[in-house]
């Protein structure tokens, strides 16, 4: 079952940070993205930063600890679908692969 995160942006400051928390009837959670400088003026380093209380209880703490990776797993993904976006403007996808890498001998 997927999460789904009503959220309010509260703090805003382009070109250096966002924050965010959750609104409505969402699970409590909190988050930012940072982007500072990276040294030597190669490109920008981006921080992600998030926290939420997992539905379920005790139950649920318990189960997130023992599946940390995914959410790791998760965040990984996203932060790489993000890079994609703010270097080239897009995301990587197969979809439409006029190269027809991956068809195998379908071909």
């Amino acid at each position: 079952r997927e999460l789904v995160y009503s959220t309010e942006v509260f703090d805003k400051r382009p070109g250096e940070r966002v924050r965010w928390a959750s609104s409505g009837d969402s699970p409590p959670a909190t988050g930012s993205v940072r982007f500072t400088p990276a040294p030597g003026e190669r490109g920008t380093v981006v921080t992600l930063r998030l926290e939420f209380t997992p539905p379920g209880g005790a139950l649920g703490k318990a189960a997130a600890k023992v599946f940390k990776s995914v959410p790791e797993t998760v965040v990984s993904k996203a932060l790489r679908r993000f890079k994609s976006l703010a270097e080239t403007g897009e995301i990587p996808t197969l979809e439409r692969n006029t190269s027809a890498r991956g068809l195998g001998d379908r071909l």
